[in-house]
């Protein structure tokens, strides 16, 4: 099965370069460039796992995370940030930017296979 991930950040040169290395994975790859365009999306495509920027205008990656449980939406999140911050949501795990691509696939993969497998009351 392929899995399908939705890249949201609002710096077109990452969503370009996290695009290819996920699509040269075998990923089936959609992007968005805020947190607005991304609900959207989400609602589109039913992405397995959605990839995105902490710090972005219109709706950060945080509050989009927030809407998304808020709506009953448990869909794995993945948030990239250069500053960390302490986030306590279900079925979250962060990167660090800069990211080295190959943890970026690995951390992907995790989210997708492991939450998948979890019940959400276990998070």
């Amino acid at each position: 099965m392929t899995l399908k991930v939705l890249v949201v950040d609002d710096d077109p040169a990452i969503v370009e370069v996290v695009e290819e290395v996920l699509a040269d994975e075998g990923f089936a790859v959609q992007h968005a460039h805020d947190g607005r365009e991304a609900l959207f999306k989400i609602q589109q495509v039913s992405p397995d796992v959605v990839l995105s920027d902490v710090k972005m205008p219109a709706l950060d990656g945080v509050s989009l995370t927030m809407v998304l449980r808020e709506h009953g939406n448990l869909t794995p999140v993945v948030l990239m940030s250069a500053v960390y911050a302490d986030i306590d949501l279900p079925r979250v795990r962060f990167i660090p930017k800069p990211f080295d691509v190959d943890n970026l696939v690995n951390m992907v993969k995790r989210a997708a296979h492991v939450d998948a497998l979890e019940p959400a009351s276990g998070q």
